[in-house]
């Protein structure tokens, strides 16, 4: 019979949720008080399109340049949350492979590690391009 994994996700999730959640406001909060705010408050926008449009968008890079390491950290955080509630899985593999000195498997899960490193930097990097237009990467130069 399978075990319920909510555990194992709320544990996981809940502490990088908290801190995403935590810079969005506070990235929110500094770009609602911009002059481009004001500016598109003036030119008599609604609060909607100012908010989602306008502060939102230009809010998100903070919250996103975190991204990728709650991305990282969730994955290679999962070989204490699998210790601790037991599931078998890549964490209880490598406690296992620690205990056994079976150094291959320690080294691959390791270059594991350093690769969701890697795709959750190259994710951020494509979402800035995608959540500010300034930031492209050209190649004309």
């Amino acid at each position: 019979m399978a075990k319920p994994l909510s555990g194992v996700v709320l544990a996981g999730g809940a502490s990088g949720i908290a801190s995403w959640l935590r810079l969005t406001r506070t990235a929110m909060l500094d770009a609602l008080d911009s002059e481009y705010v004001m500016y598109a408050r003036m030119k008599g926008l609604s609060d909607r399109s100012v908010v989602w449009k306008h502060a939102f968008r230009n809010a998100l890079i903070i919250p996103i340049t975190s991204f990728g390491g709650v991305i990282s950290g969730i994955i290679t955080g999962s070989l204490v949350l699998e210790t601790i509630f037991a599931w078998p899985g890549v964490g209880q593999l490598a406690i296992q492979s620690i205990n056994g000195r079976d150094y291959v498997v320690i080294q691959a899960i390791t270059m594991m590690g350093a690769a969701a490193l890697v795709l959750g930097n190259l994710a951020v990097d494509i979402l800035y391009a995608y959540i500010d237009p300034r930031i492209r990467y050209d190649t004309s130069n």
